[in-house]
């Protein structure tokens, strides 16, 4: 077991440490690559608290409040850029990908290759290895979004075992006032946990990354935690898994480019990108979409609320279950 804080030294254990040379180039990748780290650092945050939810009952009201704020308070834009980042921080490890990139960047110069970049946005999918490296991205959307399933179902249930419980059919109060403090909530964001920040800028965080997109494999972030204090990755994450390719959804190849066109900016380093191609990249109006829309029917299932018991079902449904269905709509 070990602690948050020391995640990028996890990698070190596992031997993934790098060359000399090969260090120089992960060193101007993560340069440009910090405002996608930083990015995905929401999105991890976020699981992190999943994982306390779906690791410890609900035990008081002060407890629903927490995972109704913790679970339900992320901003729209923000966590769906986060899910794009992390998406794109997986598909930047694959190799014949990352060779085509620094392969055409070099050849032509970067200048040219921004400009393929900015003028088509199906032209990072269509380099070599750009389908394999966003079936990897789309394998660990697969395993985050079955996780999300799953721990919608455990906290689901909790609104019906908690009936009963004297405390959790406690008259809520003003359920209208909860239902406005959590929109306050949304519309800030929670920033990302700088445990999260920093383990993902971490040079050998790259080791984690290619274990989480292979396919099979199960969710990162089963053993990363909010409130724990120590987390634990498997040594061989990859062994005996079944090696089934996740491909786009019809109609879905929009997004998948953008995830390809991101894992570009984070391959070719040095600040490739200007800040507002980074944000373009990362901004995704269809997930961002479905999940403000989860957020407002959380809202509305919150101001209907009566009795404490009531508001799981409302986490589970909306902060949980709702937002694996926006993640998990883009493969097949």
């Amino acid at each position: 077991m070990y602690s948050i804080r020391t995640i990028g030294a996890i990698v070190v254990a596992m031997g993934m440490a790098l060359g000399a040379s090969a260090q120089e180039t992960k060193a101007e990748e993560q340069k440009s690559g910090d405002a996608i780290s930083k990015s995905a650092a929401v999105y991890a945050t976020y699981q992190s608290e999943v994982t306390d939810v779906k690791t410890k009952p609900l035990g008081s009201a002060s407890d629903i409040d927490h995972a109704l704020n913790s679970l339900g308070g992320h901003n729209p834009d923000q966590l769906s850029q986060g899910w794009i980042s992390y998406s794109a921080l997986i598909a930047s490890q694959d190799p014949e990908y990352r060779a085509a990139v620094r392969d055409i960047a070099d050849f032509y110069g970067r200048d040219a290759m921004m400009n393929g970049l900015a003028n088509d946005v199906r032209y990072a999918r269509t380099l070599n290895g750009g389908d394999t490296a966003v079936s990897a991205a789309l394998a660990a959307t697969e395993a985050d979004s079955r996780r999300l399933t799953s721990a919608a179902a455990f906290v689901k249930e909790q609104a019906y075992s908690l009936q009963a419980s004297g405390w959790a059919k406690a008259k809520i109060g003003n359920s209208g006032a909860k239902a406005t403090a959590l929109d306050r909530i949304q519309k800030a964001g929670i920033p990302a946990s700088q445990p999260l920040v920093n383990a993902f800028s971490a040079a050998d965080i790259d080791g984690v990354l290619v274990q989480a997109g292979a396919p099979g494999a199960p969710s990162l972030w089963d053993n990363v935690s909010g409130a724990a204090s120590a987390i634990r990755f498997p040594a061989a994450m990859t062994s005996g898994l079944k090696l089934n390719r996740k491909r786009v959804k019809y109609g879905k190849e929009p997004i998948a480019d953008q995830i390809a066109t991101l894992a570009a900016f984070r391959v070719m380093g040095a600040e490739a990108a200007t800040p507002a191609q980074m944000s373009s990249a990362m901004s995704e109006r269809e997930t961002r979409g479905c999940m403000n829309m989860a957020n407002l029917n959380l809202q509305q299932c919150v101001a209907a609320a009566n009795q404490q018991y009531e508001v799981p079902f409302c986490i589970g449904e909306h902060a949980l279950a709702d937002v694996g269905k926006c993640i998990g709509g883009v493969y097949q």
